[in-house]
């Protein structure tokens, strides 16, 4: 007898299903937010392939809701899935099919648990379900649970359905225990229902949520919607995280402002809070999509968020974006204002933005200006060059030091606090101000190198540079020409009184003269300065490693030549075994550097078996030659990446006004600036 005909002759009896869960983990899926849990039914309802999804409330006469419905026109729920996913948690049917039998649409749920969640409204729950057997026929039957049984659900007699009846679902929650006040109709239930599915109804729009009879249409409350990607990296146990983040503003204010973590598809799998302050005109949500959310959801890691460091990188890099977006909408905002501003004359930037970067910094700079013209009475009604004057003071600090327009806006404009927050969010992190900062830092190099080549290689100032009262005073505060790990330690006096020992080795005075101990002199009679010395510290088990690099500068007409090299080498070799360091612990670089090295002294630094430019390599010291041309193209090869980002090309004019801008006093007057012409 089919399962049709046994219905037919006579009802089956009631009888109840057994939960194999302890009562305190079924009790912990109980608990939720209203709204949460509310979403939850809704969720299932869709699952069963709804496309008509109900939510009717009945209050009491004081407002307050009663009774919760959830009616859904979807597939029903079969005897044999009823037995199956309220039987075994944690069993869901959903594992075996990831999309909807009739309509093909992506599923939400998969793990059997998000009928619990129907407790965290009322003691009692109803499922009144119809759905359609193998043979056709309309079955209807009804589960029962009472949250104080969570682990035993009632099956109902499975009878004919009545006629007329159609398919579906009806979930009544009664005997609520709790105030629903925000499921009342002056509740914010409707628009944080918008927030919740917002992405699935933009997915399926011909999909009816119901709230108190008003259709759930997130795009009638939303201001705009933008999907930005977000950066591919490799997690630790070596997925490839991919993801967007989708930013949605809202035209209603929100007290809560999240990053919804999704799966691909935009299942709402957990929340964090947003981390961003962008003012109160911004409200908004934002949602993670990526496949790494899933799979940590799928191994219960996904609320670890913060001990999860791939999670957060993929969080921090959504906020990146969220503040990315707002500081571009602020600017959009400041447009008009602009637009007065260059018409009176006051606006301190000329003509149209060129470039990513430029663009960049005038984005700063107009929502700072926004700030300034919204909250100080004082700019925005005095005279012309007053608001001249303080938009001019902005862009100096913008210009020279971004950190800095923190400190005009709150210590000296003093604009109120909540506005003090929002910009010091906007210029956190690796944001705006660090990207200038570290563009204007890559350009100014870029400059610097294009000017050091044109004084080492210009004949005039090649012929009058001097190596040490010159050359030696600039390149101590340029020291990332010999690598970023390195810093100058001048102020380490044992190192100093090492290297003076025994400069005689490598600047032997001249032929009958005698140099004095103190103070150390060169052989022209003028007071010796010590080769630039730069080192770091690794830190090591048990003891510091410490690495040296000591170079050795030539004065540029000078050839590298046999003579310099055995010079240097005897001077490392006395420096290094120096009985004042650990051997073992400290490790030398030595190199001589000028413009050009004669053909014998090339064949030292090309021997097979030792890296290029060394002609001694143990294992606690390296000694080389070099020349200019090497050690500035291997500069440029490091900056390439940033310059090729920045779109940016020194000029030779540039490298050497930022030469006398910063080292005047240490050029020869035989370098010039050129003229405009």
């Amino acid at each position: 007898m089919t399962m049709s005909e046994q219905v037919a002759a006579e009802p089956t009896g009631a009888r109840f299903i057994h939960v194999e869960a302890k009562p305190d983990h079924l009790e912990s899926l109980t608990r939720s937010k209203p709204v949460n849990a509310l979403a939850e039914l809704v969720w299932n309802a869709l699952d069963a392939d709804a496309d008509r999804v109900q939510i009717r409330i009945t209050d009491n006469e004081l407002g307050n809701p009663i009774i919760v419905e959830v009616v859904d026109n979807g597939t029903g729920i079969s005897l044999t899935d009823a037995e199956r996913a309220f039987g075994n948690l944690g069993g869901s049917w959903k594992r075996e099919r990831r999309v909807t039998e009739r309509s093909n649409k992506k599923m939400h749920g998969r793990d059997g648990k998000g009928r619990f969640k129907a407790f965290a409204l009322g003691h009692s729950v109803e499922w009144d379900t119809v759905y359609i057997d193998a043979d056709e026929l309309a079955l209807h039957y009804v589960i029962k649970g009472l949250s104080d049984r969570l682990q035993d659900f009632e099956i109902g007699d499975v009878v004919p359905a009545s006629s007329g009846r159609l398919r579906g679902t009806h979930v009544r929650i009664s005997n609520i225990m709790e105030p629903l006040g925000i499921l009342s109709r002056d509740g914010s239930a409707g628009l944080q229902l918008s927030e919740l599915f917002a992405l699935y109804l933009r997915n399926y729009p011909a999909t009816n949520i119901i709230f108190r009879g008003e259709r759930i249409d997130p795009k009638s409350v939303q201001k705009s919607h933008q999907t930005v990607p977000l950066t591919t990296f490799s997690a630790e146990d070596g997925t490839q995280v991919t993801g967007t983040v989708d930013i949605v503003e809202w035209t209603f204010s929100k007290k809560e402002r999240r990053i919804c973590l999704c799966d691909s598809d935009g299942f709402s799998l957990h929340e964090v809070e947003a981390g961003i302050r962008p003012g109160s005109d911004f409200n908004f949500t934002a949602y993670v999509r990526s496949d790494y959310v899933a799979k940590l959801h799928h191994e219960n890691a996904l609320a670890l968020d913060e001990l999860n460091p791939d999670l957060r990188r993929l969080i921090d890099d959504a906020r990146g974006q969220l503040r990315s977006h707002f500081r571009r909408r602020k600017a959009e905002t400041a447009s008009e204002l602009v637009k007065q501003w260059k018409e009176e004359g006051v606006y301190p930037f000329a003509g149209d933005a060129t470039g990513a970067l430029e663009t960049a910094r005038r984005e700063v700079f107009d929502i700072c200006a926004l700030n300034v013209h919204q909250y100080l009475d004082s700019f925005r009604d005095g005279q012309s060059k007053d608001r001249q004057f303080t938009l001019r003071m902005l862009k100096t600090a913008l210009d020279e030091n971004p950190e800095s327009l923190k400190r005009i806006l709150t210590e000296v404009l003093d604009l109120p606090k909540d506005k003090q927050n929002e910009l010091a969010d906007l210029l956190q992190y690796t944001t705006l101000s660090s990207i200038i900062e570290a563009s204007k830092l890559v350009a100014d190099r870029l400059q610097f190198l294009t000017g050091l080549q044109e004084l080492l290689f210009q004949p005039e100032s090649k012929r009058d540079l001097r190596e040490r009262a010159q050359l030696h005073r600039m390149l101590e505060n340029e020291t990332w020409l010999f690598g970023e790990e390195f810093l100058l330690t001048s102020s380490d006096e044992n190192l100093n009184t090492v290297l003076r020992k025994h400069l005689d080795r490598l600047r032997p005075p001249a032929k009958g003269k005698k140099r004095k101990e103190a103070p150390v002199l060169r052989d022209d009679g003028s007071q010796a300065v010590i080769d630039l010395l730069l080192a770091r510290e690794v830190p090591a088990y048990a003891q510091t490693r410490r690495e040296f690099l000591v170079v050795e500068l030539k004065r540029p007409s000078q050839k590298i030549d046999l003579i310099v090299h055995g010079q240097i080498q005897s001077y490392a070799l006395a420096v290094a075994s120096d009985e004042r360091f650990d051997t073992k612990n400290t490790h030398w670089t030595f190199l001589a550097i000028s413009n050009e090295m004669t053909p014998e002294a090339a064949r030292t630094v090309r021997q097979k078996g030792k890296a290029f430019g060394f002609f001694l390599e143990e294992d606690n010291l390296r000694i080389g030659l070099t020349t200019w041309a090497e050690v500035l193209g291997a500069c440029r090869a490091r900056l390439e990446a940033f310059r090729e980002k920045l779109d940016y090309a020194a000029t030779v004019d540039q490298g050497v006004a930022l030469l006398h801008n910063k080292y005047a006093q240490y050029l020869p007057s035989s370098f010039s600036q050129r003229s405009d012409e």
